[in-house]
């Protein structure tokens, strides 16, 4: 019963909050996070049931030691965040559409109350996201689909004085990735909660991948932390170095060529020419990854390459990372300690 009321609430201000062309948005929405909410387990119930699976003990561990050195030794929020577990039985939590003009690198952006605009729409379910995108194509607009495995409220929903009942859960898609990517993905998504600027999607998600980045390198560097790692630590730690090498490696290859799009599409030539030229550059990234694949060490980009290439594949990797040394200087200028690092970033974020 309590639940049931919860929903009522929560869409009721969802209705009154919104307009009728996005009525049918934010009802998805709504109705598809609560949905996510009534299938919370707590994690300490699920450690001590017996019919918990061995290897999801583990993972929980994993999660609850990633949880408390965040908090205590990264002063990450202290909340009820994390504190629970859904198994969505998919291997994703939504599908987010984003769509750019065929000449143009600029993300086409949505708006939405409260959180500012952004550039991704996000759909719990699949159909819902395919029928939007072909929306947006029928617009002229360059679109793409994709799964996204996490997911978060910015903590606005981690509040004291809210029930746990709103509180951010871990995911059944944290649980796939390897242990590094897993520890990672929980510092990304907790510090969400320590800034969020509306309106700027790079600045976040760049602060973001920052924070997960050098608070994975400290967890892995405390011999402490390595109850609950799959085999040892330096495995875990160098897998993760390689990794981090092959996404440089891939943001290289998206690089060369979104300048020389940005060449082409200041040029001269006429939209058609420049659509022709735009799929040769697109053959010409595919080929150099074809020649650098031996270059990867532990990550694979064939998937991805094998996609109908657009403007959003592009835009999509740069927005996590374009932002990235900004705040890696930042945080040597504030003597590598997080709760100075983090008071920057406050101030910045309100220039």
């Amino acid at each position: 019963m309590r639940s049931e009321k919860i929903i009522f609430l929560t869409l009721g201000v969802v209705f009154f909050l919104s307009s009728c062309s996005d009525l049918g948005f934010y009802w998805q929405a709504a109705s598809g996070h609560l949905d996510l909410l009534n299938r919370k387990q707590d994690i300490q119930e699920l450690l001590a049931s017996p019919e918990t699976s061995t290897e999801l003990k583990r993972k929980l561990k994993l999660v609850e030691s990633v949880r408390t050195f965040a908090v205590v030794r990264m002063g990450l929020p202290d909340n009820s965040a994390y504190t629970a577990y859904v198994d969505l039985g998919r291997p994703y939590v939504t599908m987010v559409v984003t769509a750019a003009p065929p000449l143009e690198l600029k993300a086409h952006k949505w708006c939405y109350w409260f959180v500012g605009c952004q550039e991704y729409r996000g759909y719990f379910d699949e159909t819902d996201a395919e029928a939007f995108a072909l929306e947006m194509k029928q617009q002229k607009l360059d679109v793409s689909v994709g799964g996204v495995s996490a997911y978060s409220t910015l903590g606005w929903l981690n509040k004291p004085w809210l029930p746990n009942y709103f509180s951010d859960p871990v995911l059944n898609t944290f649980l796939l990735k390897h242990d590094a990517e897993l520890i990672a993905t929980l510092i990304h998504e907790m510090a969400h909660q320590i800034v969020y600027v509306k309106n700027d999607t790079a600045f976040n998600e760049s602060f973001a991948v920052f924070v997960e980045q050098e608070g994975l390198r400290q967890f892995l560097g405390e011999s402490e932390n390595s109850t609950f790692i799959e085999g040892n630590v330096e495995k875990t730690y160098q897998w993760y170095l390689s990794a981090q090498k092959d996404r440089r490696l891939f943001r290289q290859l998206i690089t060369t060529t979104f300048e020389k799009m940005e060449i082409l599409f200041a040029g001269k030539l006429t939209d058609a020419k420049k659509l022709r030229k735009k799929q040769q550059l697109f053959a010409e990234m595919r080929e150099n990854y074809g020649n650098r694949k031996k270059d990867f060490e532990v990550l694979s980009y064939d998937s991805w390459f094998a996609k109908k290439l657009n403007n959003t594949h592009l835009l999509g990797v740069r927005r996590y990372h374009s932002q990235v040394d900004k705040f890696t200087r930042l945080f040597e200028e504030n003597g590598q300690q997080w709760p100075k690092f983090f008071e920057a970033v406050r101030k910045l974020s309100k220039l």
